[in-house]
């Protein structure tokens, strides 16, 4: 814990948020984070849950009372909203806007590599209960608190548009939510998508120049923007639809996901050999880079690492 000095920064904005497994009392320039008392009761109660599978907290079966007899009936399925206990406290400085606090539990979220939340039901259908689990990166405690700080100096420059942040929410929830383990692989296509088309509209908004002007060339021309090699599934050559957007327009106009209704493909085919490139795997690695680049570390070494791999990568700043 941090002694008390918070005067000496001014006005500030507290909320507690959750869940983290972790010890963590941080402090950055603009922020701190704090453990709170019940920490170690609240992590074992959690990840000890028989509601745990391989790393993942599901909620538990949905109840339904009958006023008539006062019975309890448990429903066949789970609530797709749950809530799990605050963990943490986040303090932003020289704020009083929750907003703030908000945008700075979204950032912890997506650097941590999992879902946290300062609301009483913020998560949906299920959550991993071990940081790392959703980014292909890792940072140490003090890279940490600079990405926060980034992120933060990030609010201060999109205070007046509202939007910009919550788009970046947007993304981070969407890179999320498409790591559900029972995701279709259309549903989780349909989810990268949307994170990486709303990276664009980021990048449109903050003034980039030369935007591309058709889906089809949108994903190069972020990759040339930020200067990251444009994956192959990507390329838009001579005006030829590149395979990322000629998935899209089936799934999204014609409801066809590699030629069979919604639910009864995998990305590439059922017939896709072994060695096929996991073009899913590769979406997810550039989402994150991405957002790296639009909180502003675009020059950071990590967002020019390879996307073809399962490898983790350093991020430092």
């Amino acid at each position: 814990m941090f002694s008390s000095d918070r005067l000496d920064r001014g006005e500030a904005i507290s909320g507690d948020f959750g869940f983290y497994p972790r010890l963590l009392d941080v402090r950055g320039d603009r922020f701190e984070i704090e453990t709170l008392d019940d920490h170690a009761s609240v992590v074992s109660q959690v990840v000890n849950s028989s509601n745990v599978y391989n790393g993942w907290y599901y909620p538990e079966a949905e109840q339904q009372f009958d006023i008539a007899t006062g019975s309890v009936r448990d429903l066949p399925y789970a609530p797709r909203v749950f809530g799990l206990p605050k963990t943490h406290m986040m303090t932003v400085f020289g704020d009083k806007d929750k907003s703030a606090i908000e945008f700075a539990v979204w950032s912890f979220s997506f650097f941590s590599g999992m879902r946290m939340t300062t609301t009483e039901a913020g998560y949906l259908d299920a959550t991993p209960v071990k940081p790392g689990t959703m980014v292909d990166f890792v940072l140490t405690q003090h890279d940490l608190a600079k990405a926060i700080d980034l992120s933060l100096a990030y609010l201060d420059r999109k205070r007046s548009n509202p939007r910009s942040l919550k788009r970046v929410a947007s993304v981070i929830h969407a890179l999320f939510l498409a790591q559900y383990p029972r995701s279709l692989p259309f549903e989780r296509f349909n989810y990268l998508y949307i994170a990486l088309d709303t990276c664009y509209r980021i990048f449109i908004s903050e003034g980039a120049k030369n935007p591309a002007r058709s889906h089809a060339s949108r994903v190069q021309w972020m990759c040339e923007t930020v200067g990251i090699e444009t994956p192959e599934w990507a390329k838009y050559d001579n005006g030829s639809n590149p395979e990322l957007a000629e998935v899209r327009n089936n799934t999204f106009h014609e409801g066809l996901f590699f030629d069979e209704p919604l639910g009864f493909s995998i990305y590439g085919g059922n017939n896709r050999g072994v060695d096929a490139p996991h073009v899913e795997l590769q979406m997810e690695g550039l989402v994150c880079r991405l957002l790296v680049a639009i909180l502003g570390a675009s020059e950071a070494e990590y967002v020019r690492t390879p996307i073809d791999t399962r490898h983790k990568f350093g991020l430092d700043f």
